[in-house]
Formats: C-alpha cells, structure tokens, sequence
C-alpha cells in the first residue's frame, strides 16, 4: 500500500468515526437542545445561552475579523451589560492562547475584533461571561482559512 493510499484511508476512517460520533450525540440529545445549540458550538454550562457568529462568513488569516456574541437569558431575554471574556486557542497546534476581551453592544450582543489570525486552520474560543453572581460558559470552535 503506497503512502497516497495510507493517508487516504486514515482520512476515511477519521471522517467515519466523527460521522458515526456526531450521529449518536444528535440522536441522543434532546430536541430543544438540538435547536438551541449551534452546531459549531460545544460546552455550555450556567443559565445563560450564547451564540457566535464570525464576520466574514470565511475568515482569512491575514485579514481583520469580528467575533459577534449573543447572549440571552433562559426566557430568551438580552443579557446586557456582562463581563465577557475569551480564550482563543488554535485546535491542531500549539500557538499559544490570545485572550479576548467582548465590549457590550447592544441587545445582548458582545464584540470583539482581530485584526487578523497567526494561522490558518481550527480554532477554539473558550467564553467566559459574569453578571453579577451570574456566571456562564461556552466554548465554539471555527475554522481560519488562507
């Protein structure tokens, strides 16, 4: 078996084992959990849920990007006015943590900029927000490209 044809199959069986995994997490977890958590999202503990949405849609390494949180309560309200906190760590490679800091927005939207990526590849955000006695984390992962 030629080197092509081990990596190949190494990349099958990866793909398979992660479909397989995906598959009996979805058919385990309940229904509303299944809407309220995104997919690229894992982690969530505390009161609170938390969205992110990344801008641009497909991050480039060496170009700025926006880090947009949502945060609501368990009646679906805006949670203004938290301390929200991040760490941004790179999935494949030790690059070192980058410790992100949200500014409150409006209607429960926190932000934070970069002005661009040391790496392309998959990343992971650990968020870490507080209001008061209040305290929630969420971590999400997204990818970079070139």
């Amino acid at each position: 078996m030629s080197i092509h044809q081990c990596r190949l199959a190494c990349v099958i069986f990866a793909m398979s084992l992660a479909f397989t995994l995906g598959c009996s997490q979805n058919a385990t977890a309940p229904a509303k959990q299944q809407q309220a958590m995104p997919s690229r999202a894992s982690g969530e503990a505390g009161p609170w849920h938390m969205d992110l949405k990344v801008s641009p849609d497909h991050p480039r390494m060496v170009r700025p990007l926006t880090l947009t949180l949502h945060i609501t309560d368990d009646h679906a309200q805006p949670v203004t006015d938290a301390d929200v906190n991040g760490a941004l760590t790179m999935k494949e490679m030790n690059m070192g943590t980058t410790q992100v800091k949200f500014a409150p927005k409006s209607n429960g939207d926190y932000e934070a900029a970069m002005k661009n990526m040391d790496m392309s590849g998959a990343w992971s955000l650990a968020v870490d927000a507080t209001q008061g006695p209040v305290h929630a984390k969420k971590s999400f992962e997204f990818a970079v490209y070139d």
